[in-house]
């Protein structure tokens, strides 16, 4: 009896390890390859930060909180042509602070926006940039999930965070493989980027 019982609260560990390794970047080989320790942690909260942000409490299921999440975008996509990203930009640009400026730039750059209609003011806009360690994980990354590789090659293309990846990750973003800690991350950035293009109104 004691050993029935000794196996199956080694096997119950054994699941809640492998459940918390599973939303932890540093369980996974491309991105200890890819990124030091330092932007690992700094990824980790912008990662953590994204899933406060979808998951309604703790104890969801946290594919299921990125499925429901991607599932109410399409749909609002299709319902009414638009869609809201529902991430706190407030509590996004307090995340910023909180990485280093070094990790920041193997993501992202600001670009400028330039007067659009009645918009006179040059806007900072966040876009992907280019020849950094985040670029050079999706291309590595692309080789085995074939959606990752269809993103990153649109990016390559035009050298730009443009509108037909934001329509892949839309309309096929089941194809992504969400379940996997390295697609997580991949929408997290995606739907973050989306969330400062679209809210940030700070003159360049």
């Amino acid at each position: 009896m004691k050993k029935i019982i000794y196996t199956l609260l080694f096997l119950v560990l054994i699941n809640c390890s492998t459940k918390k390794e599973s939303n932890s970047l540093y369980s996974d080989t491309l991105i200890q390859k890819t990124f030091t320790k330092n932007e690992i942690k700094d990824l980790q909260k912008i990662l953590d930060f994204f899933n406060r942000e979808i998951c309604k409490s703790t104890q969801e299921n946290i594919n299921d909180c990125y499925l429901n999440y991607c599932s109410r975008i399409r749909a609002e996509i299709k319902k009414h042509g638009m869609y809201k990203t529902h991430i706190d930009f407030q509590k996004q640009y307090e995340i910023y602070k909180q990485i280093n400026s070094n990790t920041f730039s193997e993501i992202w750059l600001f670009q400028q926006s330039l007067p659009l209609r009645e918009r006179k003011d040059t806007l900072k806009y966040l876009g992907f940039n280019n020849n950094t360690k985040y670029i050079k994980f999706l291309n590595e990354y692309g080789k085995e999930n074939k959606a990752v590789k269809d993103y990153i090659n649109n990016f390559n293309i035009a050298s730009d965070f443009g509108p037909s990846m934001i329509s892949q990750v839309i309309m096929n973003y089941e194809a992504f493989q969400i379940e996997d800690i390295k697609s997580k991350l991949l929408i997290a950035i995606h739907y973050l980027t989306l969330n400062d293009q679209n809210l940030r109104k700070e003159k360049y």
